[in-house]
């Protein structure tokens, strides 16, 4: 088996894969605070839950956004396996040509996504990402990614929304059953639900007029559920991340 780990800003996202398939798998709030033992705690809960063996795991891969982490988990799941746990980054094999201005600022997470895209629906395709931010990733019809665009995600927005304002209050996020809201929690419900399902549909169009040519249209993501009913054109793939990063993994055995 392989362990592969998607750390970042909002979510510590776990996958064990067995056979080149998705076996078990868990999400975790990544918490700046904690130490490497206290993510070993919380790696071993998982591995005690899933009845996971650490010896029938032969290593483990990790992408991350959140450089002050990277090591701490590193170290809490090689003490684990005892296995080694390998960083996406350079010095890795990923099969995916880079075209952007600075291809080193290019974060792990997109790659993983990109790969995992690639090697599931083929090229060319959007891959719209809702996180801590919502990204849209472009694979051109060559199979390279060429770029993508960032904005707030959607909780994101809705905690600056919420804290940045004295009328309004936090509420829980939720496509409501008309766009127009007749009291606080709809109104900010559709501004930030329909809001972002409205941009991230134009904003595909605008990509693809672009590009001259139509993209295989793909979702994923920790805040992807809040939109999935809404984006009908989209392909709703919840692991898609933990596939690239099996892919990327294989590729440097």
């Amino acid at each position: 088996m392989i362990l592969l780990i998607d750390l970042g800003n909002t979510n510590l996202y776990v996958g064990a894969y067995k056979d080149g398939k998705l076996y078990k798998s868990f999400r975790k709030h990544s918490n700046l605070q904690l130490s490497s033992d206290e993510y070993g705690e919380i790696l071993n809960q998982f591995f005690y839950t899933a009845k996971l063996d650490p010896e029938a795991f032969e290593g483990a891969l990790m992408s991350s956004v959140v450089p002050s982490l990277t090591y701490t988990i590193k170290e809490a799941v090689e003490n684990i396996l005892n296995k080694p746990c390998k960083i996406l980054g350079k010095g890795l094999k990923t099969g995916l040509n880079i075209r952007t201005d600075n291809p080193s600022e290019v974060g792990a997470d997109l790659v993983a996504d990109a790969v995992g895209a690639v090697n599931k629906y083929h090229a060319p395709c959007i891959i719209a990402d809702l996180g801590t931010a919502t990204k849209l990733i472009v694979v051109d019809n060559k199979g390279e990614l060429i770029g993508c665009t960032i904005s707030l995600g959607i909780k994101t927005s809705m905690k600056a929304l919420t804290n940045g304002t004295a009328q309004l209050m936090d509420v829980n996020l939720q496509a409501p059953r008309k766009v127009v809201g007749k009291n606080s929690p709809d109104s900010i419900n559709s501004g930030i639900v329909y809001g972002t399902s409205a941009m991230i549909e134009r904003m595909a169009e605008m990509i693809e007029e672009e590009l001259g040519y139509k993209c295989t249209l793909i979702l994923t993501g920790g805040c992807a559920p809040l939109v999935k009913d809404l984006l009908k054109d989209f392909i709703y793939d919840s692991t898609l991340i933990l596939d690239g990063l099996y892919h990327i993994y294989s590729k440097n055995i």
